[in-house]
Protein backbone atom coordinates (compact mmCIF):
# COMPACT_ATOMS: atom_id res chain seq x y z
CA UNK A 1 0.00 0.00 0.00
CA UNK A 2 1.10 3.10 -1.15
CA UNK A 3 0.86 6.30 1.16
CA UNK A 4 1.11 10.28 0.12
CA UNK A 5 4.14 12.14 0.88
CA UNK A 6 3.88 14.56 3.95
CA UNK A 7 4.62 18.61 4.38
CA UNK A 8 5.05 20.84 6.70
CA UNK A 9 6.21 19.05 9.91
CA UNK A 10 8.02 21.65 12.27
CA UNK A 11 8.49 22.75 15.79
CA UNK A 12 5.57 23.31 18.06
CA UNK A 13 3.57 26.51 17.91
CA UNK A 14 -0.06 27.23 18.89
CA UNK A 15 -2.51 25.86 16.85
CA UNK A 16 -5.80 24.51 17.21
CA UNK A 17 -5.93 20.49 17.55
CA UNK A 18 -7.83 18.33 15.53
CA UNK A 19 -10.00 15.29 17.16
CA UNK A 20 -9.86 11.77 16.44
CA UNK A 21 -13.07 9.93 16.48
CA UNK A 22 -13.64 6.82 18.23
CA UNK A 23 -15.87 3.95 18.23
CA UNK A 24 -17.38 4.88 21.23
CA UNK A 25 -17.98 8.80 20.70
CA UNK A 26 -15.70 10.05 23.36
CA UNK A 27 -12.71 11.50 20.90
CA UNK A 28 -16.50 13.19 19.67
CA UNK A 29 -17.28 14.50 22.83
CA UNK A 30 -13.97 15.74 23.79
CA UNK A 31 -13.64 17.49 20.67
CA UNK A 32 -16.74 19.40 20.77
CA UNK A 33 -16.27 20.59 24.31
CA UNK A 34 -12.47 21.52 23.09
CA UNK A 35 -14.18 23.40 20.12
CA UNK A 36 -16.63 25.43 21.97
CA UNK A 37 -13.73 26.21 24.53
CA UNK A 38 -11.19 27.15 21.83
CA UNK A 39 -13.96 29.43 20.00
CA UNK A 40 -14.62 31.43 23.17
CA UNK A 41 -11.17 31.90 23.79
CA UNK A 42 -11.03 33.20 20.01
CA UNK A 43 -14.04 35.52 20.60
CA UNK A 44 -12.50 37.02 23.93
CA UNK A 45 -9.22 37.59 22.30
CA UNK A 46 -10.49 39.25 19.38
CA UNK A 47 -11.88 41.70 21.95
CA UNK A 48 -8.62 42.31 23.78
CA UNK A 49 -6.05 42.29 20.17
CA UNK A 50 -4.88 45.28 18.89
CA UNK A 51 -6.58 47.21 16.09
CA UNK A 52 -3.40 46.00 13.92
CA UNK A 53 -3.81 42.24 14.64
CA UNK A 54 -5.99 40.33 12.13
CA UNK A 55 -6.88 36.10 11.61
CA UNK A 56 -3.42 36.40 9.22
CA UNK A 57 -1.39 37.28 12.36
CA UNK A 58 -2.64 35.04 14.67
CA UNK A 59 -1.74 31.88 12.26
CA UNK A 60 2.12 32.46 11.68
CA UNK A 61 4.25 30.08 9.44
CA UNK A 62 7.88 30.63 10.20
CA UNK A 63 8.24 28.62 6.54
CA UNK A 64 6.03 31.42 4.81
CA UNK A 65 8.20 34.02 3.06
CA UNK A 66 7.99 37.72 4.71
CA UNK A 67 5.58 40.00 3.28
CA UNK A 68 7.52 41.92 0.91
CA UNK A 69 5.94 45.16 1.20
CA UNK A 70 8.97 47.85 0.59
CA UNK A 71 6.96 50.63 -1.25
CA UNK A 72 4.05 49.83 -0.44
CA UNK A 73 1.20 51.70 1.59
CA UNK A 74 -1.76 49.42 3.56
CA UNK A 75 -5.25 49.92 2.57
CA UNK A 76 -7.91 48.84 4.78
CA UNK A 77 -10.19 45.85 3.35
CA UNK A 78 -13.55 44.85 4.71
CA UNK A 79 -12.83 41.09 4.07
CA UNK A 80 -9.22 40.58 4.05
CA UNK A 81 -6.81 40.89 6.55
CA UNK A 82 -3.68 42.60 4.44
CA UNK A 83 -3.66 44.74 1.41
CA UNK A 84 -0.58 46.32 0.25
CA UNK A 85 -0.85 48.53 -2.77
CA UNK A 86 2.28 50.34 -4.69
CA UNK A 87 1.05 54.39 -3.94
CA UNK A 88 -0.39 55.77 -7.20
CA UNK A 89 -1.43 52.00 -9.23
CA UNK A 90 -4.65 51.18 -9.69
CA UNK A 91 -4.94 47.67 -10.06
CA UNK A 92 -8.34 47.91 -12.05
CA UNK A 93 -6.22 49.73 -14.59
CA UNK A 94 -4.59 46.34 -15.40
CA UNK A 95 -7.54 44.44 -15.92
CA UNK A 96 -5.83 40.88 -16.77
CA UNK A 97 -3.76 38.36 -14.60
CA UNK A 98 -1.40 35.15 -15.25
CA UNK A 99 -1.42 32.76 -12.39
CA UNK A 100 2.26 31.71 -11.16
CA UNK A 101 2.68 28.23 -10.14
CA UNK A 102 1.51 27.89 -6.65
CA UNK A 103 3.41 27.00 -3.46
CA UNK A 104 2.89 26.52 0.56
CA UNK A 105 4.80 27.05 3.46
CA UNK A 106 2.62 25.34 6.10
CA UNK A 107 3.88 24.69 9.70
CA UNK A 108 2.54 22.13 11.56
CA UNK A 109 2.45 21.33 15.53
CA UNK A 110 4.45 18.42 16.13
CA UNK A 111 0.98 16.39 17.10
CA UNK A 112 -1.15 18.00 14.18
CA UNK A 113 -2.24 16.12 11.02
CA UNK A 114 0.20 16.99 8.35
CA UNK A 115 -0.91 18.22 4.72
CA UNK A 116 -0.70 15.03 2.18
CA UNK A 117 0.10 15.49 -1.76
CA UNK A 118 -3.53 14.49 -2.10
CA UNK A 119 -4.92 18.06 -0.05
CA UNK A 120 -2.03 20.37 -1.59
CA UNK A 121 -3.11 19.38 -4.66
CA UNK A 122 -6.35 19.75 -4.10
CA UNK A 123 -6.16 23.79 -2.71
CA UNK A 124 -3.58 24.33 -5.87
CA UNK A 125 -6.47 22.95 -8.26
CA UNK A 126 -9.50 24.93 -6.51
CA UNK A 127 -8.12 27.66 -6.49
CA UNK A 128 -7.17 27.58 -9.79
CA UNK A 129 -10.45 26.54 -10.93
CA UNK A 130 -12.04 29.45 -8.34
CA UNK A 131 -9.79 32.28 -9.62
CA UNK A 132 -10.83 30.93 -13.62
CA UNK A 133 -14.20 31.30 -12.49
CA UNK A 134 -13.75 34.61 -11.11
CA UNK A 135 -11.39 36.05 -13.48
CA UNK A 136 -13.10 35.04 -16.48
CA UNK A 137 -11.77 36.18 -20.05
CA UNK A 138 -9.54 38.45 -17.91
CA UNK A 139 -7.26 35.43 -16.71
CA UNK A 140 -4.71 34.82 -19.58
CA UNK A 141 -1.30 32.73 -20.10
CA UNK A 142 1.55 34.83 -21.05
CA UNK A 143 2.90 38.48 -19.64
CA UNK A 144 2.01 41.71 -21.73
CA UNK A 145 0.80 45.46 -21.53
CA UNK A 146 -1.51 45.58 -18.68
CA UNK A 147 -1.34 42.03 -17.07
CA UNK A 148 -0.55 41.53 -13.49
CA UNK A 149 1.45 38.20 -12.68
CA UNK A 150 -0.42 36.61 -9.32
CA UNK A 151 1.69 34.77 -6.92
CA UNK A 152 -0.35 32.42 -4.29
CA UNK A 153 1.47 30.45 -1.56
CA UNK A 154 -0.85 28.57 1.02
CA UNK A 155 0.91 29.22 4.71
CA UNK A 156 -2.43 27.54 6.48
CA UNK A 157 -4.39 24.93 4.94
CA UNK A 158 -6.35 21.98 7.16
CA UNK A 159 -9.07 20.33 5.65
CA UNK A 160 -12.68 19.37 7.78
CA UNK A 161 -11.50 15.59 7.47
CA UNK A 162 -7.66 14.62 6.50
CA UNK A 163 -6.32 11.44 6.32
CA UNK A 164 -3.31 10.69 7.77
CA UNK A 165 -1.58 7.53 6.46
CA UNK A 166 1.63 6.01 8.76
CA UNK A 167 3.41 3.17 7.45
CA UNK A 168 3.82 0.29 9.71
CA UNK A 169 5.84 -2.72 9.49
CA UNK A 170 3.71 -5.45 8.07
CA UNK A 171 1.42 -3.09 7.04
CA UNK A 172 -0.51 0.48 7.20
CA UNK A 173 -3.02 2.60 9.62
CA UNK A 174 -5.27 5.20 8.71
CA UNK A 175 -6.64 7.67 11.45
CA UNK A 176 -9.76 9.31 10.41
CA UNK A 177 -10.05 13.16 11.67
CA UNK A 178 -12.71 15.27 11.76
CA UNK A 179 -11.70 19.06 13.00
CA UNK A 180 -12.49 22.49 12.12
CA UNK A 181 -11.27 23.80 8.80
CA UNK A 182 -8.85 26.87 8.43
CA UNK A 183 -6.57 28.36 5.79
CA UNK A 184 -4.56 31.23 5.32
CA UNK A 185 -2.55 32.33 1.82
CA UNK A 186 -0.25 35.50 0.89
CA UNK A 187 0.30 36.94 -2.83
CA UNK A 188 2.36 39.05 -4.59
CA UNK A 189 0.86 40.72 -8.09
CA UNK A 190 3.54 41.96 -9.96
CA UNK A 191 3.51 44.00 -13.75
CA UNK A 192 4.16 41.20 -15.55
CA UNK A 193 6.55 43.15 -17.87
CA UNK A 194 8.53 45.30 -15.06
CA UNK A 195 8.52 42.77 -12.43
CA UNK A 196 7.94 45.42 -10.08
CA UNK A 197 5.57 44.32 -7.34
CA UNK A 198 2.46 46.66 -7.32
CA UNK A 199 0.72 44.60 -4.69
CA UNK A 200 0.70 42.28 -2.03
CA UNK A 201 -2.42 40.30 0.15
CA UNK A 202 -2.87 38.03 2.35
CA UNK A 203 -5.71 36.64 4.48
CA UNK A 204 -6.37 33.83 7.04
CA UNK A 205 -9.43 32.34 7.79
CA UNK A 206 -11.11 29.51 10.49
CA UNK A 207 -14.18 27.73 10.30
CA UNK A 208 -16.84 27.30 13.37
CA UNK A 209 -16.54 24.09 15.37
CA UNK A 210 -19.89 21.46 15.44
CA UNK A 211 -22.50 21.62 15.87
CA UNK A 212 -22.90 25.42 14.23
CA UNK A 213 -20.70 24.17 10.93
CA UNK A 214 -21.79 21.41 8.65
CA UNK A 215 -18.58 21.86 7.01
CA UNK A 216 -17.39 19.45 10.15
CA UNK A 217 -18.50 16.47 8.62
CA UNK A 218 -16.98 17.64 4.92
CA UNK A 219 -13.44 17.14 3.88
CA UNK A 220 -13.00 20.65 2.56
CA UNK A 221 -15.40 22.66 3.18
CA UNK A 222 -14.30 25.36 4.87
CA UNK A 223 -11.22 25.43 3.62
CA UNK A 224 -13.10 25.85 0.03
CA UNK A 225 -15.38 28.45 0.91
CA UNK A 226 -12.39 29.94 2.03
CA UNK A 227 -10.70 29.88 -1.44
CA UNK A 228 -14.17 30.98 -2.90
CA UNK A 229 -14.24 34.23 -1.11
CA UNK A 230 -10.52 35.03 -1.59
CA UNK A 231 -10.67 34.49 -5.21
CA UNK A 232 -13.66 36.34 -5.88
CA UNK A 233 -11.96 38.89 -3.70
CA UNK A 234 -8.69 39.13 -5.63
CA UNK A 235 -10.68 39.50 -8.58
CA UNK A 236 -12.73 42.52 -7.58
CA UNK A 237 -9.26 44.11 -6.57
CA UNK A 238 -7.28 43.43 -10.48
CA UNK A 239 -10.65 43.85 -12.70
CA UNK A 240 -12.70 46.21 -10.54
CA UNK A 241 -15.73 44.24 -11.45
CA UNK A 242 -18.20 44.05 -8.48
CA UNK A 243 -19.65 40.92 -9.08
CA UNK A 244 -16.62 39.73 -8.19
Amino acid sequence: MEFDTMFGHEKPFAMTDSTVIRADGTGFKAGLLAGILGLSLMVLAAGTAGAAESAWDGIPSKKAPKLVTDGLTEQDHANLDKVFVKPGVNLASYGKVMLAPMDTAIERRFDEVLLSVRERDHAFEYMTKQLEEAFGSAMVKEPGPGVLKLAITFTDYVPNRSFHAEKARGGGTVDRVYSVGRAAFQATLTDSQTGQVVAVIADADMGLPFPDNINSYTIYGDADRFTRRWAKQIAKLVTGDAAS
